[in-house]
């Protein structure tokens, strides 16, 4: 397992918001006297190094976690085989959190976040004549566009990502805090999301032209923009930037569906989090062996009720292999026998997806048509007609982007709590049987988003835990 690197500020001033959890690492990219960042290639280096703190257990969890919480994947057990269930997988569907399944995402984000603002303070100071020309000013649009998706990536996980006008934000620091700086609290949500477009206005202006998904790339920042409006609840402007994507023609919807998960270099892709070509190769590998080759997780009754018949289904699933779990059915989707598939956190059908709900939502344009626009071009029949908009929007969020990065989860909240209890079986037996279902089901929007970890709180004196939480 890839550990969490974090940089460290010239004179040994450590920087991140989990103090407890970092104090005793020793990265290989320390920014110290010894080792400091003074020219060209040792800020390239340093920002190779925060590209790599993306690659690890948290991508892979990303799929996991929540189509798990979402109700449409369950860990498959062959009654006749003792097993050892990981309790994390146990829990997750009823919505009983434990820390290892939200800790590492607090931790990686966490030192992407920091590491940026600390290389974004190094680079200030350096002079423009050590790098090549304009180099200097489009590894700076890199560097935001990285901890504006990272801060962004952390609201909607921690914070009331949907709320605006809520306290429940994230700590906010555009610079690296002196040593009297440490504890501080949070911004609001509002705060968060305007620091988070400012860094994305920055990289949309000046970071690199696009040239492959694994780079932060003005392409990129413009379509995470699009991302973080309609999150905002800015539909109106959501569409108008999803219009604006669209009619440039950057990107090209793929026909069949299942060349986007077989091809790493198609034209859908905007922005991924790839294996190929890191140590972490031999990690993923064992891990789509264990969990998707052989079928120890495989979708739920209520995912393949939604999935019977759809064309996409062959290239969702497939049958588990092995003695154990092999007449089962797994998920195939995320999954390749190398390890290598990559995390999509940005492809273009989400650029349609979100541009069909923000119509429907505003009554402008035609959301139908939309959403038959995105499945011709991946060579799928149209829909003829819906007496629902937004169920069928939500249930193409599933079928389209299920079992990527998270969207069946935000897509079921955005639903409501009725929807979450007719998809997640498990959450809605809970309730039945609880003492008073009515607050039981009164509870359930807390869970939304993770509780802040119990080391930031006792680290930070100043940090409030999540309402739901306490």
């Amino acid at each position: 397992m890839k550990k969490i690197f974090i940089l460290l500020t010239v004179g040994y001033l450590f920087f991140s918001c989990q103090i407890t959890d970092v104090l005793n690492q020793e990265p290989p990219h320390n920014l110290t006297p010894d080792n400091a960042i003074t020219d060209a290639a040792s800020a390239e280096t340093a920002l190779t190094g925060i590209y790599g703190e993306q690659i690890g257990y948290e991508s892979y969890m990303t799929i996991g976690n929540f189509a798990m919480t979402s109700g449409i994947l369950q860990r498959n057990d062959n009654p006749g085989v003792v097993v050892s269930i990981y309790y994390i997988e146990n829990r997750l569907p009823g919505l009983n959190l434990v820390s290892a399944a939200y800790d590492p995402f607090w931790n990686a984000y966490n030192t992407i976040i920091n590491s940026s603002t600390q290389l974004l303070a190094v680079l200030e100071g350096m002079g423009d004549n050590l790098f090549a020309p304009g180099r200097k000013t489009s590894m700076m649009g890199e560097i935001r566009f990285l901890r504006g998706l990272h801060l962004f990536e952390m609201l909607r996980m921690f914070g009331e990502y949907d709320k605006p006008d809520s306290k429940y934000g994230m700590i906010v620091r555009e610079t690296p805090p002196t040593a009297n700086e440490v504890f501080q609290k949070r911004s609001t949500v509002q705060q968060t999301y305007d620091f988070i477009l400012k860094d994305i206005g920055y990289a949309i202006e000046h970071a690199p032209e696009f040239t492959s998904p694994n780079y932060a790339s003005k392409l990129a920042a413009r379509a995470l923009k699009v991302k973080i409006l309609f999150y905002m609840g800015k539909y109106g402007d959501a569409l108008e930037a999803a219009n604006t994507f669209i009619a440039s023609g950057d990107r090209r919807l793929v026909s069949p569906y299942a060349d986007i998960f077989t091809n790493f270099k198609n034209t859908e892709l905007i922005y991924t989090r790839g294996f190929e070509g890191t140590d972490e190769v031999k990690y993923q590998a064992t891990r789509v062996q264990a969990y998707y080759n052989e079928g120890k997780w495989g979708p739920t009754e209520s995912f393949l009720e939604m999935v019977q018949g759809d064309p996409r289904e062959e290239v969702i699933l497939k049958n588990g292999v092995g003695e154990v779990f092999g007449p089962q059915k797994t998920i195939q989707k995320a999954s390749n026998a190398e390890g290598t598939m990559p995390i999509y956190l940005m492809r273009y059908s989400e650029i349609y997806m979100i541009k069909a709900e923000c119509e429907a939502r505003t009554g402008q344009g035609d959301a139908l048509a939309t959403l038959n626009v995105l499945r011709s071009g991946h060579g799928l029949p149209t829909i003829g007609n819906s007496s629902n908009i937004l169920e069928t929007i939500y249930k193409e969020w599933l079928l389209e982007m299920g079992f990527e990065n998270g969207h069946e989860w935000y897509a079921t909240w955005r639903m409501g709590v009725d929807r979450l209890l007719a998809t997640n079986q498990e959450v809605a037996e809970k309730m039945e049987a609880a003492a008073d279902p009515a607050l039981y089901k009164a509870n359930l929007p807390f869970k939304r988003i993770y509780p802040i970890p119990a080391s930031e709180i006792n680290a930070n004196k100043l940090m409030e835990q999540n309402p739901g939480y306490n």
